[in-house]
């Protein structure tokens, strides 16, 4: 029998054969052209219903908006809406994309480095409340344009803040990164803000990592901000209503592999952060609520030996499957047929980074052979691109246990006609 991880309850093996939700896998996709994409719609609701529970028994004010770079389909942003999330973007198309799933002004985050004055007139104009603020040429602008609207905007400014060495060194986004700025322009621009009659800063924003997994890091991060924050009440004169840790939490599984417990991190919040019940703590995740929310279901084209090492190749590659550094994703089979040679997977474009994962599994594979990819639903749809194979299609198991066809396949004849 085949050994899966606990930490993902919706698939088990029954003689020896995959089952999701305790449905046999192959039974609902016999037939269907591989490669394809399945949206757990039952998961992601699962992961953003858990999220909420765990942080509101210490969080009084919460408001978790989930960050649509990570996956933009509109099934997903349907379901993020039904559960009461908000929704964070980073241009105009993902701005549309919230309007047109109905999402009020008031619960979009716009986040970006460089915002253009189209983008920024739009969103004003349309009542976005929160304005993540990354320079000082940018507050200025929002200025203007709410001036120019005879408004007062509502602003949170991006900062970076102070670490330790040993930890700043850890960190995806660190003290050079073009993204957020140093904590103590940041006062700066604060201070700007409260002088301005078109200007409320009502907020401290900060992302600095991707694939967090340490109660350490928060307790460091959680410590300075509380510092930061009395500064700017006490000696500004800032009153500070909204705390927005951004996202970059690793998926669902990985935290339960690692004994992080998001109850511990709303409590770790709430005795770090002075006067919590007067203050809105906000999260953008993408990558909790979504990687683990999809599975890839792939055929088995070639297998080959070379240099002592066996290599099996799939029909989705590195085009779908984005190979980012944060990415963990794992290869199952859809029908255990016993131990086997070490094998390494790979995709089938001519790229040495076509690579499935950087484990080798054990069990053994063949030809026309079934492989199931977990943790696939973080910046794979809204990143992937037609390097020389057409998009997989995507599925979706719904409430009813049931597969149903949400975007097809990219057709390989129109893409041939619109390259000329």
């Amino acid at each position: 029998m085949f050994n899966i991880n606990e930490n993902y309850p919706y698939l088990t093996y029954k003689n020896n054969k995959l089952n999701l939700y305790n449905y046999d896998l192959f039974s609902q996709i016999s037939g269907i052209e591989t490669p394809f994409f399945i949206y757990l719609e039952k998961r992601f609701q699962e992961n953003s219903r858990n999220l909420i529970q765990d942080l509101t028994k210490n969080i009084p004010n919460l408001f978790i908006s989930y960050a649509i770079k990570a996956n933009y389909l509109g099934r997903i942003l349907h379901s993020a809406k039904k559960i009461g999330l908000g929704i964070e973007v980073m241009s105009l198309f993902e701005l549309k994309l919230a309007q047109e799933a109905k999402f009020p002004g008031s619960d979009i985050i716009f986040n970006g480095p460089a915002k253009t004055k189209e983008e920024l007139e739009y969103a004003i104009g349309k009542n976005i409340e929160h304005l993540n603020v990354d320079s000082m040429n940018e507050l200025i602008l929002i200025e203007t344009i709410a001036k120019k609207n005879d408004i007062v905007q509502p602003i949170t400014i991006r900062i970076h803040p102070e670490l330790d060495a040993k930890t700043e060194k850890k960190m995806l986004i660190k003290k050079n990164s073009k993204l957020g700025i140093d904590h103590s322009r940041g006062v700066k621009l604060f201070e700007y803000a409260k002088k301005s009659v078109h200007l409320n800063p009502v907020g401290v924003h900060t992302h600095i990592g991707t694939n967090l997994t340490s109660h350490e890091f928060y307790e460091e991060l959680l410590s300075f901000l509380d510092k930061y924050i009395t500064k700017l009440e006490q000696k500004h004169d800032i009153l500070i209503n909204e705390v927005n840790l951004g996202g970059g939490l690793a998926s669902k599984s990985v935290l339960d592999s690692k004994n992080f417990q998001i109850e511990k991190l709303g409590a770790q919040i709430s005795s770090h952060i002075s006067n919590i019940k007067e203050k809105t703590v906000i999260f953008e995740p993408g990558r909790y609520l979504i990687e683990d929310s999809f599975i890839a279901v792939t055929k088995v084209l070639r297998t080959k030996k070379s240099w002592g090492r066996k290599w099996v190749f799939s029909d989705i590659g590195a085009n779908s499957l984005i190979p980012m550094r944060y990415n963990f994703y794992k290869v199952i089979p859809q029908e255990y047929k016993g131990k086997g040679q070490y094998t390494n997977i790979g995709g089938p474009l001519c790229l040495p980074v076509d690579v499935i994962s950087e484990d080798a599994v054990d069990f053994e594979i063949e030809e026309t052979d079934l492989l199931i990819i977990l943790n696939c639903g973080a910046y794979t749809i809204s990143m992937s691109e037609q390097f020389g194979y057409p998009r997989p299609a995507i599925y979706s198991f719904n409430q009813e246990s049931k597969l149903e066809l949400i975007k097809p396949a990219d057709d390989i004849e129109k893409m041939v006609r619109e390259s000329f």
